[in-house]
């Protein structure tokens, strides 16, 4: 279950993801997201029945990027560079509003009770540069988070899209 931007990233957050691509190696993720829950899989059908229903109740919020950190990802297929997103009232209550939903259609969550918000930007990164926050000019606004995307993870760095839900 992502939260997505319908509409292209601008031009300011494009070029900082293509400098961090020249120093660390990798590849841009498309589309950037905040991945909000993953789910045993075992009911797909279920989960996009959930979100639909709850989407029209759902906000767009805004998504900033404050920390680099680079770490290791089985669902990437190797390393890879995230931008930690800075706490917001609106990001904090949306995501939980669709997390409730979710858990309320009797759906597991495999992140449990982790707070952490992240935004996947480089994957399979092949070489590990400064993470001088600083000379990344952060904080970022990165998008205004205006969809639902329910995706299921089929290999590593494949997913397919399921269902997608304007907000």
């Amino acid at each position: 279950m992502l939260f997505a931007a319908s509409r292209p990233l601008a031009n300011s957050v494009r070029d900082l993801l293509e400098r961090m691509r020249g120093e660390f190696g990798g590849r841009i993720v498309e589309p950037l997201h905040v991945t909000l829950e993953r789910t045993d899989g075992e009911d797909a059908r279920g989960l996009a029945a959930a979100v639909r229903e709850h989407a029209p109740h759902t906000r767009p919020v805004a998504v900033r990027g404050e920390n680099l950190l680079i770490t290791p990802s089985p669902y990437r297929g190797g390393d890879v560079l995230k931008l930690q997103v800075a706490h917001s009232e609106p990001l904090r209550r949306e995501s939980d509003a669709v997390r409730s939903a979710i858990r309320a259609a009797g759906l597991r969550s495999l992140y449990g009770n982790d707070p952490s918000t992240t935004v996947t930007v480089l994957e399979r990164v092949d070489r590990h540069g400064p993470l001088d926050q600083s000379r990344w000019t952060l904080p970022v606004d990165l998008f205004m988070a205006d969809e639902l995307i329910v995706s299921r993870i089929v290999d590593a760095s494949t997913y397919d899209i399921l269902d997608r839900f304007a907000i």
